[in-house]
């Protein structure tokens, strides 16, 4: 059993409980010293019922590191561990630390724990941390497409005879155009291009909204024969991953799940397998509480956008706050980008942080914003903040296919360098490409009038997207 003794009998638990992959994160953070990181850590996970979290908080009230001293705190959250999971060696500990309270302190404390009881039971968080299902009808969420372009055969997989299947992902804005284009799942680099490439030319209802709809994933079939290709093999290939998520494999369950959300593509030739996003939630659940990271993100995406059920912001922040403990760079990024509620100065440093984390994941598109978020900020960059930016800008894009953002962010790393000529150049090198693609890129304006004026751009990358009656056309010179 992994410990690390604190003290002359108290210990913080390690694998006593069953530890995930965000546990032993947290640990590493602890063991480190960064105390700040590992009681985040520590109490996001706790957020979603792992109790070798809440006992380790306990811990750190113990011993007061990020956290004032307060033994009546630290016996509650021990308590509140040992009674819901059982575990017999932090009962012990427990009433080591209750046999040293007075008993004024001994009331506070048991009062305490009923309070901690009311929020972090198994009852409790069953319920809570759990969907509310809704049918594809009740829920209604999917951007609606308006055109789609067919995308170009591969001409090497055509004359090998090679059929393509690729999971593309991608931001749609209030206007209708798609950004942030991704291939998550290929069978061959070239599928992936001509998947792409398609994407960027997709188009969506518009709405009236000042935010992008994130993590719209779409599957782009290549078949010679039209229509989609292995259709009976596909839905073998469904069955195989029920039949193993059913036997309890949290991996498979994940799967299952996604792959359900990915062949919605296909509804009109798979009409007889269930693929309604209630169906998908109730396995992503049963992964997320097996401790699959990517199931947590799945699983908090859906409750936050009301993919499947009732759409709850703050149970779904929780699902993807494990996830991003765990190291999941999906997690790390969505975190960073989703605190506009926040004082910007604060924002800042909340973005930083996780982009950071996500960054060093090698995670492409975390890498990016984390380039703009060094150079855009009300202050000049440091040398150091500008080194590194210009680090991440240079990166191999590898899956990434939304070229207008790399060069965007490239033309605002070269104006925090003063390198003003360059900055045009790559701004206007964008807005060609954003002009050729039929998208409405205000932004980019913006930004362009700001270099030729010697100014670097600071603020947000999306600051002007809200539709309007006359949607402002992007100019190409």
């Amino acid at each position: 059993m992994k410990r690390m003794f604190l003290g002359i009998f108290l210990s913080l638990v390690g694998a006593a409980l069953p530890v995930e992959a965000s546990f032993e994160k947290a640990m590493e953070d602890y063991t480190a010293g960064n105390f700040t990181e590992a009681y985040r850590s520590f109490d996001a996970l706790a957020a979603i019922g792992d109790y070798s979290a809440a006992f380790n908080i306990g811990v750190m009230y113990y011993r007061g590191q990020h956290v004032e001293h307060d033994p009546v705190e630290a016996w509650a959250w021990m308590q509140l561990a040992a009674s819901q999971s059982g575990v017999e060696s932090l009962s012990q500990t427990a009433q080591k630390v209750l046999a040293n309270l007075n008993q004024q302190q001994q009331n506070e404390a048991s009062a305490r724990l009923e309070t901690l009881l009311q929020s972090y039971s198994q009852e409790v968080l069953a319920e809570a941390l759990a969907p509310v299902p809704m049918s594809d009808e009740e829920c209604d969420v999917d951007r609606i497409s308006i055109a789609k372009k067919q995308p170009r055969y591969p001409t090497k997989e055509l004359r090998r005879g090679n059929f393509g299947r690729v999971v593309v992902e991608y931001s749609v804005m209030p206007t209708g155009h798609v950004r942030d284009v991704s291939v998550v799942q290929s069978n061959s680099d070239d599928f992936s291009r001509a998947a792409a490439d398609s994407a960027l030319y997709y188009r969506y209802e518009p709405l009236p909204q000042r935010e992008p709809t994130t993590g719209v994933k779409t599957l782009i079939s290549f078949s010679m024969e039209g229509g989609i290709a292995n259709r009976d093999e596909l839905v073998a290939e469904l069955d195989e991953w029920r039949e193993k998520a059913e036997a309890g494999d949290g991996v498979a369950q994940y799967v299952y799940a996604y792959r359900l959300n990915v062949f919605r593509s296909f509804k009109k030739y798979m009409d007889d397998v269930d693929l309604e996003y209630q169906t998908a939630n109730q396995w992503y659940m049963e992964s997320a509480k097996n401790g699959i990271p990517q199931a947590q993100y799945q699983m908090g995406r859906n409750m936050i956008a009301g993919r499947g059920c009732e759409a709850d912001v703050e149970t779904g922040m929780k699902w993807i706050s494990a996830a991003a403990v765990s190291g999941l760079p999906e997690a790390q990024q969505y975190l960073a980008s989703n605190a506009r509620g926040m004082p910007e100065e604060q924002r800042r440093v909340h973005a930083l942080r996780w982009l950071k984390n996500a960054a060093a994941g090698g995670h492409y598109l975390s890498g990016l914003l984390l380039a703009w978020e060094l150079v855009s900020g009300p202050d000049a960059a440091s040398a150091e903040d500008l080194a590194l930016a210009e680090r991440l800008v240079d990166a191999d894009p590898e899956r990434y296919f939304d070229e207008v953002r790399i060069l965007e962010t490239q033309a605002a790393v070269a104006a925090a360098q003063e390198n003003f000529r360059k900055a045009q150049r790559l701004q206007k090198k964008a807005v060609k490409i954003a002009d050729r693609l039929g998208w409405d890129l205000r932004d980019a304006n913006h930004r362009q009038a700001a270099y030729l004026r010697g100014e670097k751009w600071s603020g947000p990358y999306y600051f002007d997207i809200e539709l309007e009656p006359d949607s402002v056309q992007v100019a190409a010179e």
